[in-house]
């Protein structure tokens, strides 16, 4: 079946760090001049959605708002659904603004009924000592991800999966994960525009997020090695994509679309 709907992840797929991927831009207007629908999604929930869009357009990539998803909005759409009324302690300021923007009331006391944790690249001890009284105090505990890391121009960086780590770690506690590779952001886009799961192909550039995540929801799946895994890695972890190429600059050159 041909493929309609490209989901692309966007940390190591179309930028690294703040350097767009040689041909993003133009893989995706050749998308849309096919008539394809083109999505966003990452894990990284340290901005809201739109500034997510603007850091896009601001390497030429065309992407509109209702496009972009995040982390940071599932985990707000996550608790507003499963939680509703209760306060919520979040470490980045963009989830902080994506739970107040559903009409969540933040607490970032130690008293907090729900802990949202993910990257947060202001980080300080104060911080992780509220989220930790708060969940040893029975709050419910949610990670945006559990990646650990994530890539920038000169290598990688410790992604939200060393905060969350070490969250479990002292509280004994296992985090509810609303990021890939689980599949509620996934469902999320394919519900809201109505899409085919057979004509949807998802990008990535790391195999235990989004390969595991396309090949749980039955959606084609792509990596790119332009991020964090490497063809050697799939062999050897048994995650086999449907596609592996360089970058997304070869998907016109494909002829899968």
């Amino acid at each position: 079946m041909a493929i309609k709907n490209v989901i692309f992840d966007m940390d190591g797929v179309m930028y690294v760090g703040r350097t767009a991927v040689p041909g993003a831009a133009e893989t995706v207007a050749y998308l849309r001049g096919k008539g394809v629908n083109v999505f966003f999604l990452t894990n990284n929930a340290e901005k809201m959605r739109e500034e997510f869009t603007q850091k896009l357009n601001s390497f030429g990539i065309e992407a509109k708002d209702g496009e972009v998803y995040s982390s940071g909005y599932g985990a707000a759409r996550y608790v507003k659904e499963t939680y509703p009324g209760k306060t919520v302690f979040a470490f980045s300021n963009g989830t902080k603004a994506e739970m107040q923007r559903q009409g969540i009331e933040l607490d970032l006391s130690g008293k907090a009924q729900v802990v949202v944790a993910g990257l947060d690249l202001q980080i300080n001890y104060e911080k992780l000592v509220a989220a930790f009284r708060a969940i040893m105090g029975g709050a419910e505990f949610i990670a945006t991800n559990e990646d650990m890391a994530f890539p920038v121009e000169d290598g990688l960086k410790p992604g939200a999966g060393l905060i969350v780590a070490g969250l479990a770690a002292s509280t004994g506690r296992k985090p509810v994960n609303v990021g890939k590779p689980e599949p509620y952001l996934l469902d999320i886009i394919l519900k809201e525009h109505g899409l085919s799961k057979e004509e949807t192909l998802m990008v990535g550039d790391r195999l235990e997020t989004d390969i595991l995540m396309a090949k749980r929801e039955g959606v084609k799946s792509m990596l790119v090695l332009s991020g964090v895994s490497c063809e050697k890695d799939a062999k050897e972890k048994g995650l086999i994509p449907d596609y592996i190429v360089e970058s997304v600059a070869e998907i016109p050159k494909m002829g899968i679309i």
